[in-house]
């Protein structure tokens, strides 16, 4: 019963991801920064919410995924799932790409204020999330390792001796990782402003149901939905 309810909760959080994506598309063209900065709100919360729903479950059905495909767990998942990091260069590579395609209107003067035309200020205060991240998910990872080696589970003889134990330090750093996935969201937001945020929401979005739907294609895998 939990594995069904954990999979229906994942069929809903993508539904109403592919909601907010819709939204945010839509909004982002219109000249209402407080609709916007209304609608970012609401997929950070969108996030947060099934970052606690997913607190509730087992670790271990948390850490395997079985409501994802393959591809998805293979290509795609950091302690189940996206690594903080990877939104840190997406943002990068979305306002590379923006910048080359208005560099003419740049050059005379002309602002775009989408993710094309970040300031210096912006710029630095991305650099130091890069690098704080990436410093938090070196921890997690070593952590994680530590858990996968059995140090403190694990007796002279190679038997598990605290399955319980072992159990809640892998809850823990699957915790630990949803938190910073969160924290780099809220931090990436923080530093936008509301048409640059929901940009990089839609790029996120699109990189999480592209995930998705490729796997489903590929993998054939309908237990998770869409």
């Amino acid at each position: 019963m939990e594995l069904e309810a954990a999979t229906r909760r994942f069929q809903l959080w993508l539904r109403g991801l592919r909601s907010l994506r819709r939204d945010l598309r839509t909004a982002r063209w219109a000249d209402d920064p407080a609709q916007l900065a209304k609608l970012v709100a609401g997929y950070v919360s969108h996030f947060a919410d099934y970052c606690a729903a997913r607190a509730e479950l087992d670790p271990v059905w948390t850490l395997a995924a079985p409501w994802a495909s393959p591809v998805e767990r293979g290509a795609a998942h950091w302690l189940a799932g996206w690594r903080p990091t990877t939104l840190v260069h997406l943002l990068y590579t979305e306002s590379g790409r923006r910048f080359e395609a208005q560099l003419p209107d740049l050059l005379l003067g002309v602002r775009s204020g989408n993710l094309g035309d970040l300031s210096p200020a912006q710029l630095a205060q991305i650099d130091e999330l890069q690098r704080r991240t990436v410093a938090q998910e070196d921890e997690l990872s070593r952590e994680m390792a530590r858990v996968q080696e059995g140090h403190g589970a694990v007796g002279a003889g190679g038997e598990l001796v605290d399955v319980g134990g072992l159990v809640g330090r892998v809850g823990a750093v699957l915790a630990g990782a949803d938190a910073l996935r969160l924290r780099t969201m809220k931090r990436a937001v923080e530093i936008l402003e509301p048409a640059q945020a929901a940009e990089l929401l839609v790029a996120a979005a699109d990189m999480e149901i592209g995930f998705r739907e490729f796997g489903l294609k590929y993998d054939g895998v309908g237990a998770g939905g869409s």
